[in-house]
C-alpha cells in the first residue's frame, strides 16, 4: 500500500503578501476590523509563507458591496485589443464583448478577493487569453463553440485555490487558459 504525498502549497511572494494586506487594511478602514485584528492579521500575513496562509488570513474579509457594478466589469472592443494586466482589481463577475478583437486577461498580479470569479465572453472573430497563477482551478466546458477552439493548459489546481469559471459563446474564435510563460535566460525579451 502506497500513501501519496499532497502536492506541496505553492509559495507566497512578495507581491501576494501586498494583496492580502491590501485586503485587511481595507477591511479595518471600512470597520470590519478593529487594530488590535489589525495588527495580529498583518503579523499573520507577513509571516506567511505560503498561499494557504494568506488566504486564511483573509478568507473572512470579502468586500462588501456597495452596488451591481461592483461585482461586474465589462469590456467591450470592437476591431481593437483590450488587456487587463497589472494590479487589476478583478470582480466575481467580468463580462467580455469582443468583435474581430483581441483580449488578453491576466490576473497572474491581480487583486482577486473572491474564492470563484466568472468570465462570461461573447466573442465573434476573436481571441481571449487568460493568463491565471499556478494553483488556479480552471474550468471552460461551459463555452459554447462554433467553428472555433478553446484549450485550458493549466496544471493541477491547489486545494483551496481561486475557481475561474469560464461561460458564453465563441463564434470563429478562441479561449485559451495558461500559466504565465518561464522566463528563460537565453530570450532577449520576456513577455508573459
Amino acid at each position: 500500500m502506497s500513501l501519496e504525498q499532497p502536492p506541496p502549497m505553492p509559495r507566497a511572494s512578495d507581491n501576494d503578501r501586498e494583496r492580502a494586506a491590501a485586503v485587511v487594511q481595507e477591511a479595518h478602514s471600512d470597520g470590519r476590523l478593529d487594530f488590535e485584528e489589525l495588527d495580529e492579521r498583518l503579523t499573520q500575513i507577513y509571516s506567511a509563507k505560503t498561499q494557504l496562509e494568506l488566504r486564511n488570513a483573509t478568507a473572512d474579509l470579502v468586500p462588501v458591496r456597495s452596488g451591481s457594478n461592483a461585482a461586474e466589469v465589462v469590456i467591450r472592443a470592437k476591431h481593437s485589443a483590450q488587456k487587463r494586466e497589472g494590479a487589476w482589481q478583478v470582480p466575481e463577475r467580468v463580462v467580455a464583448t469582443a468583435e474581430h478583437s483581441s483580449l488578453r486577461l491576466d490576473f497572474t498580479d491581480a487583486v482577486v478577493r473572491w474564492p470563484e470569479i466568472e468570465v462570461s465572453a461573447d466573442i465573434q472573430h476573436s481571441s481571449i487569453v487568460m493568463i491565471v497563477p499556478p494553483g488556479w482551478s480552471v474550468s471552460i466546458d461551459d463555452v459554447e463553440l462554433s467553428h472555433g477552439s478553446s484549450k485550458n493548459k493549466t496544471t493541477a489546481a491547489a486545494p483551496n485555490g481561486v475557481h475561474l469559471r469560464v461561460t458564453g459563446r465563441a463564434k470563429h474564435s478562441s479561449f485559451v487558459v495558461r500559466h504565465p510563460r518561464k522566463r528563460h535566460w537565453w530570450w532577449p525579451w520576456y513577455r508573459k
